[in-house]
């Protein structure tokens, strides 16, 4: 299995429009799930320290993942820069 966590600083005022983006049926849920071997997105939100979010993506495997970019790449990278705004920064941290 391939999981995909990265955590995000959002900016303030774009909580509710992150969520709706980054969530489990999200537009990045979506994108993903165009891979069979997709096995959903989880968000979460800190308690106590206000735009600090992670996301869990799994996958299969990291051939699934690679599968994915390859047949999709120019939607994901459209989909990155359309969610841009929503952060002030994004970390990988496992992926």
């Amino acid at each position: 299995m391939l999981v995909r966590i990265w955590q995000y600083d959002v900016a303030l005022g774009h909580e509710r429009e992150f969520e709706r983006f980054y969530g489990p049926t999200g537009r990045w849920a979506q994108l993903f799930a165009r891979s069979a071997d997709y096995l959903g997105t989880e968000l979460y939100r800190a308690v106590g320290q206000p735009g600090w979010y992670l996301t869990v993506d799994r996958f299969a495997c990291a051939v699934a993942w690679r599968q994915l970019l390859d047949e999709h790449g120019e939607d994901y990278d459209a989909l990155d820069s359309r969610c841009a705004e929503l952060t002030t920064s994004e970390v990988e941290l496992l992926g």
